[in-house]
């Protein structure tokens, strides 16, 4: 077995137990290949749509890849935040940077305790065009994993492992030649006497070097926060509603309501009422009164399996 394959194995269980605490559900992970491929190979494996995690572990030079498809993007935000997103934009790659970034640390602990030192680079979260251009190895291993636990199908991911044996050598710059400047006419007594003649006069000019002060910063450096991005997204203002029930009318009905009309649900009356948050129903619950104003008691919420069996 493949070194790296055995590590993969081998913390199997500890990514598990992350994503089930992060995801609310039991998930299990099974390596279903390992391949060696090369780096053209790994690319053109690859759809646009996928998004990688890259860092590097300084230590041995190698390239660490976490690849999700699009399906992580709509289990993300809709377990994390709530709501339904479906491509890769700002929300969701703060989302997959806190995740993985999360991941990372629980697995670098782990790893540490076992007597395994890394020292990884900052995590990137990027496309697959911008992974073209930072791969340092021309060969990689290449692990398919299932997730089984989240939704109704299996959800794919990948993990890609640089060879250190295969290091990208960066080609070395011809040096560019530097032509000389063809050599000024010196001037000779000859020229001084021919200057005599015609009458011209010699001005000598002095002058000396000026030295400047160094001029000392008076305006000190703004610094990047180093906060988590991810806290941008808690005052994110959210509309949560209340539906009390449906129905469908013909538009003639429509037409005929009027002052005193009674419209019939199609929900009946002890049933919980629906909760949603952006649109999107995430728990039942019961009407109450709370200081003259109408509220909702929470009397379950709705599972990540049931969220996600929407977004299929």
């Amino acid at each position: 077995m493949n070194y790296y394959q055995e590590q993969l194995q081998n913390n199997l269980p500890e990514i598990e137990k992350y994503l089930t605490s992060v995801l609310l559900e039991e998930t299990n992970i099974e390596i279903t290949s390992f391949e060696t491929i090369s780096s053209e190979a790994f690319l053109e494996k690859m759809v646009k749509e996928d998004i990688f995690i890259l860092t590097r572990d300084e230590n041995t030079e190698t390239d660490l890849i976490c690849i999700l498809d699009k399906d992580w993007f709509a289990i993300l935000s809709s377990i994390m935040l709530g709501v339904d997103e479906s491509s890769f934009n700002e929300v969701t790659k703060d989302l997959l940077m806190k995740f993985s970034s999360e991941l990372s640390t629980t697995l670098s602990k782990k790893l540490k305790e076992d007597g395994q030192e890394f020292d990884l680079r900052e995590l990137e979260v990027l496309t697959l065009k911008q992974l073209e251009d930072k791969l340092g190895h021309t060969e990689y291993f290449f692990g398919m994993m299932e997730v089984e636990g989240l939704a109704d199908d299996k959800i794919k991911a990948a993990s890609v492992f640089g060879n250190p044996q295969a290091q990208v050598v960066a080609e070395e710059e011809p040096e560019e030649e530097v032509e000389e400047e063809p050599a000024k006419d010196e001037f000779t007594p000859s020229d001084s006497e021919e200057l005599e003649k015609a009458g011209a006069k010699e001005e000598v000019i002095s002058g000396r070097y000026i030295e400047f002060e160094d001029f000392e910063q008076t305006t000190p450096a703004i610094k990047n926060g180093d906060g988590n991005s991810m806290d941008l997204l808690k005052d994110v203002e959210m509309d949560v509603s209340v539906e009390l029930g449906r129905i469908e009318l013909p538009l003639g009905k429509v037409l005929q309501l009027s002052k005193g009309s009674v419209i019939e649900l199609e929900k009946l009356a002890g049933e919980p009422v629906d909760i949603l948050v952006n649109g999107q129903r995430i728990a039942h619950g019961e009407v109450v009164v709370v200081d003259e104003h109408f509220g909702v008691r929470i009397s379950n919420l709705i599972t990540t399996r049931q969220r996600l069996a929407k977004l299929s």
